[in-house]
């Protein structure tokens, strides 16, 4: 950081810039509050600049002060417009308040303003699907890819979209996009399972389902689509061992998310 040669201090603007990148390093940290702090410190000095609001906002989200985070997007907003970050913000909490039609029209004006702006095309396919839109999900996921090849859950999503569609070869090839990237995550597997059954392919889709489990043992989608597959083939006792795992993990736990 530059110092004020006659001062010997930061100069007010300097400050400003040191106190905003200290807020995001702390919030990548998950140090939340010491964020909110320095950004509100930030801001104080310099009043609402939308960089630093828009930030905050962020952060606000990460801890589900999502009344707080909005009122900084519409005030990043009402001083700068055309600030496509703040318009994505402020779709972004929408979403995660699942006010998905509201976040939809915030999401289109950030990307008027910034046609390659990936996430917001992201979030933006993630409210369509929510809304049961999967075409309009599709074409969203589809921008998002041609901006970013290497986006695992973009791939991920369109794979689970095509397969609510009955496109398994396309899901498919959308999963297959998404291992290799990352190749981790047991349900990206188990849907790619899912697929191969839709496709007819029943000795691959056991060998999906196990590759999913031996990721994670408790993977509700590969649990319940290898009973159901085992069942299908006529290996009842099998069956019944993964459905009843099915079942006893199942209790007291939420319903696993379709899309990331």
């Amino acid at each position: 950081m530059v110092i004020n040669p006659e001062s010997g201090e930061l100069s007010e603007s300097q400050g400003m810039i040191r106190l905003q990148y200290q807020g995001a390093r702390l919030a990548s940290r998950a140090r939340y509050r010491e964020a909110l702090a320095a950004f509100d410190e930030s801001l104080d000095r310099g009043g609402a600049v939308p960089e630093t609001l828009v930030q905050k906002a962020l952060t606000l989200d990460r801890i589900g002060f999502f009344s707080s985070a909005l009122a900084c997007c519409e005030q990043a907003i009402s001083c700068e417009p055309r600030n496509s970050d703040a318009w994505f913000v402020r779709g972004l909490t929408l979403y995660y308040l699942a006010r998905n039609t509201e976040a939809i029209r915030c999401l289109d004006q950030a990307v008027a303003i910034d046609p390659d702006h990936g996430e917001a095309w992201f979030i933006r396919g993630n409210c369509a699907y929510q809304n049961g839109d999967l075409e309009e999900a599709l074409q969203s996921y589809g921008k998002t890819l041609s901006l970013t090849s290497d986006y695992p859950k973009a791939w991920y999503n369109q794979g689970v979209c095509l397969s609510e569609q009955g496109n398994f070869r396309g899901a498919l090839d959308s999963y297959d996009q998404c291992i290799r990237i990352n190749p981790g995550v047991s349900v990206i597997h188990a849907n790619r399972g899912v697929a191969l059954t839709g496709l007819g392919y029943l000795e691959e889709a056991l060998e999906a389902f196990d590759t999913a489990l031996e990721l994670d043992s408790r993977d509700m989608t590969a649990l319940n689509n290898k009973g159901i597959l085992l069942s299908r083939m006529g290996r009842d006792k099998e069956a019944m061992e993964y459905l009843s795992r099915a079942r006893e993990f199942s209790r007291g736990r939420e319903i696993p998310r379709k899309v990331w």
